[in-house]
């Protein structure tokens, strides 16, 4: 753990995970093992698969970031959205309830 994160006591992280700075993570979420997070908002509810990466982004309420995945450069993810395994979102705004299965550039 880097400056400035705040992990909620009742989210579970994985091992070997990287996690700031200025990071905040809500309740009942679960990172795997390897991921990486810098400047960013996990808010409550969210997974994120193994080796997966969040930067300067926001994850929205209940969302999945698939295995591998990136997801950066001040991308928002709406409530309920769903990223695929190895898929790369940059900088885009996705909207609640909806499911990434292919790459966004």
């Amino acid at each position: 753990m880097k400056d400035n994160v705040l992990i909620d006591p009742s989210a579970k992280i994985g091992a070997g995970c990287v996690i700031g700075p200025n990071v905040s993570i809500g309740k009942d979420c679960v990172i795997g093992d390897g991921v990486r997070i810098v400047g960013s908002v996990v808010m409550d509810g969210c997974t994120m698969g193994n080796y997966s990466r969040l930067a300067g982004s926001i994850l929205g309420w209940s969302s999945k970031l698939g295995k591998w995945s990136r997801v950066e450069n001040s991308a928002v993810l709406g409530e309920d959205v769903e990223v695929k395994d190895e898929v790369y979102v940059n900088g885009a705004i996705v909207l609640p309830h909806k499911e990434v299965k292919a790459s966004v550039y």
